[in-house]
């Protein structure tokens, strides 16, 4: 199917998924400023962002280039170039592989700890998640939440060049907030997820128990976010304690009502709980 080459171009950029590429990015310079004492490497802050943005974009491609047939079924990702015919399946999977390996090199240039995690978060989101548990395992995006997790360690790692406890309970964060906000959506989505045969909780239990299991992810998070008190101030702990305190009231309203309405309602929170939690973190190290 001949289309110009601007075309093309927006096509890759619909598959990178550009809307959670920014929320790794956030990810990404929360790791960096975690780490932050008194001076900022411009260089490696750079090469984080560039490689980071790369490789997760590549992965995103693969992961559409790899899931034609589960997309088409759904209502949500039936418009997707690949299911469309714009991209073929090996064009996203050759486009997408390239990208990380190039976003790999990027993050050579901050240094070699750098680059192993922007590798990690692609490996993490096209083989262990993509290929092997999104199809297989209701646990799939628990495991699959590491790969967020690799973008704050990257970060941490391209300003300290190394990997330690507070770079840990950053990216455990991620880990932790994953399930809640995808099983969110999930359970929007439920009847898609269901046509294309993924195994995601919702799918393979009642809303009811969906929703107390996205209250208990939410629960067991907050403590971790908390816990970065210890390497930030009180201005973050303020930010954590109200943000975390909304999250709940939504949670406890999802369990309430398990609706499709309102597990969209919580999802829309818990995005934008993450990024003012990493922006909050931020703000408290340069201050």
């Amino acid at each position: 199917m001949a289309v110009s080459l601007g075309n093309r171009l927006l096509f890759y950029v619909n598959l990178s998924k550009p809307r959670i590429i920014w929320l790794l990015d956030l990810a990404a310079l929360g790791g960096y400023f975690l780490a932050f004492r008194t001076t900022i490497n411009w260089i490696a802050l750079v090469a984080v962002l560039i490689g980071g943005t790369l490789a997760s974009g590549g992965a995103m491609i693969v992961n559409g280039g790899w899931e034609i047939e589960k997309d088409s079924k759904m209502k949500r990702t039936s418009k997707r170039p690949t299911v469309l015919g714009y991209v073929t399946r090996n064009e996203a999977i050759t486009v997408g592989a390239s990208l990380v390996a190039l976003g790999t090199v990027v993050g050579l240039i901050a240094n070699p700890l750098t680059a192993f995690f922007v590798f990690l978060g692609a490996f993490i989101y096209v083989f262990v998640y993509t290929i092997w548990l999104k199809p297989r395992h209701p646990a799939n995006i628990v495991i699959g939440g590491f790969a967020g997790s690799a973008a704050a360690w990257a970060g941490y790692a391209a300003l300290s060049g190394k990997f330690d406890i507070a770079s840990f309970i950053l990216g455990f964060l991620i880990f932790m907030w994953t399930p809640g906000h995808f099983w969110s959506l999930a359970l929007r989505f439920k009847d898609d997820y269901a046509r294309a045969g993924v195994p995601m909780l919702p799918v393979v239990t009642d809303e009811k128990k969906a929703a107390i299991a996205i209250a208990i992810s939410n629960a067991l998070m907050i403590p971790v976010a908390l816990l970065l008190y210890l390497y930030s101030n009180l201005i973050y702990l303020g930010v954590a304690i109200v943000f975390s305190a909304l999250l709940m009231v939504y949670s406890v309203r999802l369990i309430k009502n398990p609706t499709a309405q309102e597990a969209w309602t919580s999802f829309k929170i818990s995005a934008p709980y993450l990024a003012i939690i990493l922006i909050a973190l931020i703000i408290s190290k340069l201050i």
